[in-house]
């Protein structure tokens, strides 16, 4: 019997203009796998979309008065300050409407992905059951995976955790969506065994997920169908699957599609060779995000890095005196915002990044339940609810005159040009003044070369 099958992706939101910029690429990639499946067993499958993909010019429309969803506590629990949250996508308003379009569904899939987003996601949750009361409604995710008992008070009849193993298989169909995306996404790889203390990522063991022969075929496929020329990795630790993405970038090279490739999703700076380099320079690869995670080796311990800021300079350079144009198209992401960090953490690895040829790309800590930072920041975090633990409320910071400095911090580091930065820094207290001149005089001193000193 054909089953009528509703898939909703939920808005998310954001704090600040740097935050729905991270959300411009956030496709529902797994979601739109598991409508695939239904649609091919022969479900009458609908696919509502609420996010939406803004370009330059929709960065500041999503912060406008109108789009204000809430507000929420700023700094930690000692902390008074409040700032609003915007939504990023279509209101609930729109899925009232095309929800009332068809018939009642027989079931409601809808996933979310961050777990300090989960407000959206029951709201959404909340709609679906009020117009379909007798619809069997699931929640997926990494969100419902990681917090399943949270998860549960959305009043989903099912929280399904882990990952969609038959869906894994299933390349998405885009004729599901209502507008062709400018962008796709691809797997390669499932998982990171590493253990990061900021990261919720790790498992026991990283598989392979799609066939890398069939994965070229499917990017031609939508290349071919769709019009789509860019396509983004979506692992969250491609290098450890050297052979599977080795075979990836030789079938792209020996095919000769004409795409442009991005892994943004994180490639591990000391596992990029001179050779992976140079397959995915040939490959099409355009873009990509090296962590730096900070320039201090105290820091990088705490947080279990298997490298050092060395390596993650020396990762750049190469790529940038190989022709990458990595000053635009190399994210180069460093945590800042915890609690107790030195001035020289956030200066030297801004700094580091720059002098390296990159692009900074700053991440406030987001301390997730079950992270080591979560248990490390817990005394002054507790009773905090996860939807306050978004990264750009700075969660661990201990008073409402930290937060406004690190707003200030913030927007320096976000700068590509040092000499914005230092237009910006010129009014900061004295000693954060008197650290930002010091690292950057050392930035002055000339470009990173492969083998430098740090």
């Amino acid at each position: 019997m054909t089953r009528r099958l509703v898939f909703v992706n939920p808005p998310v939101l954001a704090a600040d203009r740097h935050q729905v910029d991270l959300y411009a690429e956030a496709l529902p990639f797994g979601l739109l796998q598991v409508a695939t499946l239904h649609a091919a067993r022969g479900d009458d499958v609908r696919f509502l979309d609420m996010m939406e993909y803004l370009d330059d010019d929709g960065f500041d429309d999503a912060l406008r008065p109108e789009r204000r969803w809430t507000t929420k506590p700023s700094g930690d629990i000692h902390c008074h300050g409040r700032r609003a949250l915007y939504r990023v996508g279509r209101p609930l308003s729109w899925l009232r409407e095309r929800l009332s379009e068809g018939p009642a569904p027989d079931e409601v899939a809808v996933t979310s992905c961050i777990s300090f987003n989960y407000e959206t996601t029951h709201a959404v949750v909340r709609t679906c059951r009020e117009l379909f009361p007798k619809a069997r409604i699931r929640l997926g995710g990494f969100y419902p995976s990681a917090y399943p008992d949270h998860a549960a008070l959305s009043g989903a009849d099912e929280v399904f955790v882990g990952r969609h193993r038959e869906a894994d298989e299933v390349f998405p169909a885009l004729d599901l969506l209502d507008v062709t995306p400018k962008l796709w996404l691809f797997r390669l790889v499932h998982g990171c065994r590493y253990r990061c203390s900021f990261c919720m990522n790790r498992v026991e063991r990283v598989e392979e997920v799609a066939d890398p022969a069939r994965v070229v075929d499917d990017l031609v496929a939508v290349a071919r169908r769709h019009g789509v020329r860019t396509f983004s990795n979506w692992d969250p630790n491609v290098m450890l699957g050297a052979r599977v993405l080795g075979r990836f970038l030789d079938l792209v090279i020996e095919r000769g599609p004409s795409v442009e490739l991005k892994f943004e999703m994180g490639i591990q700076p000391d596992r990029l060779t001179p050779g992976i380099a140079l397959k995915m320079q040939r490959a099409g690869v355009r873009a990509m995000t090296i962590p730096f995670e900070s320039s201090e080796p105290e820091m990088l311990k705490r947080f279990g890095k298997p490298y050092g800021v060395r390596q993650a300079m020396d990762a750049v350079a190469m790529c940038r005196d190989m022709g990458f144009d990595t000053s635009a198209l190399f994210h180069c992401t460093f945590v800042i915002g915890i609690r107790g960090e030195s001035l020289r953490h956030v200066f030297r690895t801004y700094f580091a990044v720059l002098k390296a040829g990159g692009y900074p790309t700053p991440f406030p800590l987001s301390p997730a339940p079950g992270t080591r930072e979560y248990r490390l920041h817990e005394p002054f975090l507790r009773g905090k609810d996860l939807s306050e633990l978004n990264g750009h409320l700075w969660p661990t910071l201990e008073s409402d005159e930290k937060v406004a400095l690190y707003d200030r911090f913030f927007e320096i580091v976000n700068q590509p040009d040092a000499s914005k930065a230092a237009a910006l820094a010129a009014d900061l207290p004295r000693d954060a003044r008197e650290e930002f001149d010091r690292q950057m005089a050392w930035y002055l001193e000339g470009p990173h070369r492969v083998g430098d000193p740090v």
